[in-house]
């Protein structure tokens, strides 16, 4: 096997797409995910009322997080071990309200208007089709929906930890902004801050 090919099944195994016993151990319990978690819930402030959907669902902890408040939730991830790993996470919550799919969220396998509020953590980097993706979730959300997200912005210091490492595709504030407003969503927020971390939140329009 070359160095690019041994590198790519690195990236793939513990991060693009999470597979074997290291990476189910460690996205069920992950702990450097927490705090993106909790943004996340901040901003969508869920209640009951709300159909939940989760983009690149990992092991579950978020889900779970979310499902504690909402009635019925949805996520896809792209790894079948995420999704058996968020299944066993799941399994003292009633089945019938939630939908986990192995599927990739260029295309998502749910209706036009069937969410309410819809979150990803720490994935969008990995996404290749980035305004895709974005068109999809505004596609799923119901009219006053409300979309949060957690990625790592274009930064230097992004760049020099994790960015060369696993070739993250990181975006300005003013570029994400611009996605986010080509996917139809309005009420836009996009900020980082000096950690890398970039925090985005946007609403389709009623």
């Amino acid at each position: 096997m070359n160095i690019a090919k041994a590198r790519q099944n690195f990236i793939d195994r513990t991060a693009r797409k999470p597979h074997g016993s290291w990476a189910k151990k460690t996205y069920n319990d992950p702990k450097a995910h927490y705090k993106s978690f909790d943004i996340l819930l901040d901003k969508l402030q869920l209640t009951q009322d709300d159909c939940y959907l989760e983009i690149g669902c990992g092991g579950g902890v978020l889900l779970e997080k979310a499902l504690q408040v909402v009635a019925n939730a949805a996520a896809i991830d792209h790894s079948a071990d995420m999704i058996a790993t968020a299944n066993n996470k799941l399994i003292e919550i009633n089945p019938d309200r939630y939908d986990l799919k192995t599927g990739d969220a260029v295309k998502l396998p749910w209706d036009n208007d069937s969410f309410t509020a819809a979150a990803s953590a720490n994935m969008f980097f990995f996404v290749e089709q980035p305004q895709e993706v974005l068109n999809e979730i505004s596609r799923v959300l119901q009219p006053g929906g409300r979309f949060a997200m957690v990625t790592m912005g274009k930064s230097l210091l992004g760049k020099i930890t994790f960015g060369w490492l696993y070739s993250l595709r990181t975006y300005s504030d003013k570029e994400m902004s611009k996605m986010l407003e080509q996917a139809g969503f309005t009420k836009i927020e996009v900020k980082s801050g000096l950690s890398s971390t970039q925090v985005c939140y946007a609403e389709k329009p009623e």
